[in-house]
C-alpha cells in the first residue's frame, strides 16, 4: 500500500521539530526545512546561543526525535536567520544563502 504524502501533516512536522529544538537551551532560533536534494530528509538551521554550546548534545537531542519519526535530518549552524520585522521566516532568502555558499 502507498502512502500518499499530506503537505500539510509534513508542515506540521516542520514546526513541531521547531518546537521542540526551541526548548533546547542553547537554541536561540531555528527553522527547519525539507531537505529537496536529499529527499525524505530534514535540515535544521540552528543558532546557537552565544557562550557554552555543545554541537554533539544538540545533535543527539535532534535525532531522538528524528528517530521517533523515522526520519533523517541534518544540523546546520548559522550567526542568525532572515526574519521579518514580525518575524516571519523569509525561507527563499534562507536557501538562497545556503546555496550562495556551497
Amino acid at each position: 500500500m502507498v502512502q500518499k504524502k499530506n503537505p500539510e501533516r509534513a508542515l506540521f512536522d516542520y514546526r513541531e521539530l521547531e518546537d521542540y529544538l526551541l526548548t533546547y537551551p542553547s537554541v536561540a532560533d531555528v527553522a527547519v526545512l525539507p531537505d529537496l536534494a536529499v529527499g525524505e530528509v530534514v535540515r535544521a538551521y540552528v543558532v546557537p546561543v552565544p557562550g557554552v554550546f555543545d554541537p554533539e548534545r544538540l545533535k543527539a537531542f535532534f535525532m531522538k526525535k528524528l528517530k521517533s519519526r523515522n526520519i533523517t535530518g541534518f544540523i546546520e549552524y548559522r550567526e542568525s536567520l532572515p526574519r521579518s520585522n514580525t518575524g516571519k521566516l523569509y525561507i527563499r532568502r534562507l536557501l538562497k544563502a545556503v546555496a550562495e555558499e556551497k
